[in-house]
């Protein structure tokens, strides 16, 4: 683990990096760590998938449950990432275009059919898989279908799956799409995995919780297994756990810390 505190800003410029694709300078950095571990293992193609709510605490105090992504942080790398919001849609925002949410001005999906009606060719709101699509690269994503006809003819392949009550089948779903997706050879695959945040919030005991964060090992898991070796896979909450104050009692100090500073895992790791 290294100490350095990163943006959720940083991972589109990384990407960028690593794939050699040219985009707009955004507000975020590339992160150098990164950068390096791709070159060291020739990492041809990346795999994103951004687990939400997996803040870094909630990382660590469950890791023992979470053998793939523990597998893949043991041999690469586990950073500490400063989200840029409480809630998904900005941050996956930024995440995408590596802009902050005061410059990205994406706040709910709907923003973004606004922001583009305003101004198409804005780069604040031109995701990492449009700059790839743009470039040459092989880009798909697996995202609720609403999000995911933001990117129609904008990218190679997109995967709508449809919102559900059932949030274990949802991600199963997304999962299975994701499998398909890269048995066409994409450049950079995005995963949106969502019953962390489902179970969070309704969770009254933990054991459901529990039972969400198995669920998500088992399904980054299932993604790893069918890539190809030379993917770097990039994994990411996008903010802190909700439900903070049920949770809140039985946190240690440091658990406290990381929520207050609103910390998210990124781990990564190369097959």
């Amino acid at each position: 683990m290294n100490d350095s505190l990163y943006s959720l800003a940083d991972i589109a410029p990384t990407i960028s990096r690593i794939l050699s694709v040219p985009m707009v300078v955004p507000d975020g950095n590339v992160i150098n760590e990164l950068e390096d571990y791709s070159v060291e293992h020739d990492c041809k193609r990346i795999v994103l998938i951004i687990a939400d709510s997996l803040g870094f605490a909630l990382y660590r105090r469950f890791e023992g449950i979470m053998p793939a992504a523990c597998s893949l942080a043991r041999h690469g790398l586990l950073l500490e990432c400063v989200s840029v919001e409480r809630h998904t849609s900005p941050c996956i925002a930024s995440i995408f275009t590596g802009y902050l949410p005061k410059r990205h001005h994406i706040h709910s999906t709907q923003d973004i059919y606004r922001e583009r009606a305003k101004d198409p060719a804005n780069p604040k709101i031109k995701t990492i898989l449009e700059w790839a699509a743009d470039a040459g690269r092989i880009s798909a994503v697996v995202i609720e279908s609403e999000g995911a006809d933001t990117f129609r003819g904008r990218i190679n392949e997109l995967h709508g799956i449809p919102n559900s009550g059932d949030i274990i089948d949802y991600d199963d779903r997304s999962t299975t799409s994701a499998i398909n997706a890269m048995g066409n050879g994409p450049d950079l695959l995005a995963v949106h995995l969502r019953s962390i945040d489902r179970y969070a919030h309704r969770s009254l005991n933990g054991r459901e919780l529990e039972e969400a964060l198995k669920n998500t090992d088992t399904n980054i898991g299932r993604i790893v297994e069918h890539a190809g070796k030379g993917t770097m896979f990039l994994i990411c909450g996008d903010h802190t756990i909700h439900g903070w104050e049920k949770w809140k009692p039985k946190a240690t100090d440091e658990e406290i810390r990381n929520h207050d500073k609103n910390v998210v895992a990124l781990i990564a790791g190369c097959k």
